[in-house]
């Protein structure tokens, strides 16, 4: 059976040591870890782990042991900017459209 591709974004990784999501963020992370699913990154998490906490930044380079990582390519972008025109999100939320983007184009299972 194939194992679900999931992608994360920051706000998972970073859920790991906030109260109010650890318990679902260590429970995926987990997950990973025991290969129940399987992690999808990109480089967009990436530059946004790059400003967290150390602590955030740590879990960030052990997941990216475990994970496929996706780049940002134009197909990507083509699809970010379609996002845009149908102004799904505002400006401010751009990287968000571009997690979804990616995830989109690289036909993951599941989004989180």
């Amino acid at each position: 059976m194939k194992k679900p591709r999931i992608y994360v974004d920051t706000s998972v990784i970073g859920g790991c040591f906030d109260p109010e999501f650890e318990p679902w963020s260590v429970g995926l992370i987990e997950d990973f870890r025991r290969r129940i699913f399987k992690l999808v990154l990109s480089d967009v998490t990436a530059a946004e782990v790059a400003s967290a906490p150390e602590i955030v930044r740590d879990l960030h380079a052990e997941l990216l042991l475990l994970s496929e990582i996706l780049t940002v390519t134009e197909e990507a972008l083509d699809v970010l900017a379609a996002y845009e025109g149908h102004h799904i999100l505002n400006a401010r939320f751009r990287n968000d459209l571009l997690h979804i983007a990616l995830a989109t184009v690289a036909d993951v299972d599941v989004l989180v």
